[in-house]
């Protein structure tokens, strides 16, 4: 270890920062729907799965809380293509019909938006907090699942809930 490396270490120690936990916040950018579709999200936010082509494709990310090695939160980006409005409604109608058979299913009341859909069910014998956004453009429905444990701590929610945000901006323009 260099004199320079040496003094940053001594340095976050008197701090009170743990210097495993300065990661550097570097984005990964995706892009879906022949790049009509773009978002970026932190390196730090793995890809568990995707789908690329056809008429449906979606990006999900895993967001890891390090309060709890065994929770799954995670955001998920899906775009489809639809037939018009009704297309849309029909993809709406869908996602909703799908929250409410979750089990332990209890819509969250949240004044303003009406482009989004927030709730808590169980899954994996945890509570989580759902959040979903949509929106239309273009023949183009598109749906930001956000879930997240309802328990986690409250700055690592914040985080979370701010890069859900972060992404549902992004991906409405």
């Amino acid at each position: 270890m260099n004199r320079n490396t040496g003094s940053l270490l001594a340095l976050l120690v008197l701090l009170g920062a743990s210097p495993l936990a300065i990661t550097p916040a570097f984005a990964a950018d995706y892009a879906l729907a022949n790049g009509a579709v773009r978002f970026s999200a932190p390196d730090a936010w793995p890809v568990l799965m995707e789908k690329q082509d056809g008429a449906r494709q979606f990006v999900a990310l895993q967001v890891r809380d390090p309060a709890d090695k065994n929770a799954l939160a995670r955001i998920t980006v899906t775009t489809e293509q639809v037939d018009g409005v009704q297309g849309f409604q029909a993809f709406l109608r869908n996602g909703t019909e799908r929250a409410r058979k979750l089990p332990g299913y209890a819509a969250v009341n949240t004044p303003g938006s009406t482009s989004s859909l927030r709730y808590t069910a169980t899954e994996n014998r945890e509570k989580n907090t759902y959040t979903e956004h949509y929106a239309y453009r273009s023949n183009l429905a598109i749906q930001v699942r956000c879930i997240r444990p309802a328990n986690a701590p409250a700055d690592w929610r914040n985080t979370f809930d701010a890069g859900c945000q972060a992404i549902a901006t992004a991906v409405e323009k």
